[in-house]
């Protein structure tokens, strides 16, 4: 075996060798940038994702203190509307017992005969 040709066949065989690793190193390469594009994106897709539920919470909220305040309202409205037909009861009720409770001290003041 001539030298020259064995040491052409392992400078070939190193070239080999050292294109491959650049081929792997180049690889390896793609495949972190892609490793973090799908990383960055699914970072993204989850913050739209949450801040449109957030936005969906946030209007959930608001429609249901609107309905609390509504049915307050309607709470507080009937509550006024019984207090005053109460009131008024009483009132007339007064009013009927005026006559009486005047006849009555009349009747306790007027001097005996």
């Amino acid at each position: 075996m001539d030298t020259t040709t064995g040491d052409s066949k392992e400078a070939e065989i190193l070239n080999e060798i050292r294109v491959s690793e650049k081929k792997a190193e180049e690889l390896i390469e793609k495949a972190e940038k892609e490793k973090e594009a799908i990383i960055q994106g699914a970072i993204k897709s989850s913050s739209k994702l949450l801040s449109k539920n957030k936005d969906a919470m946030g209007k959930l909220q608001e429609k249901k203190i609107i309905n609390f305040r509504d049915k307050v309202k309607s709470v507080k409205e009937e509550k006024l509307k019984e207090g005053k037909k109460t009131v008024n009861q009483i009132k007339k009720k007064a009013e009927k017992n005026t006559d009486k409770a005047i006849d009555f001290v009349m009747k306790k003041f007027e001097p005996e005969t």
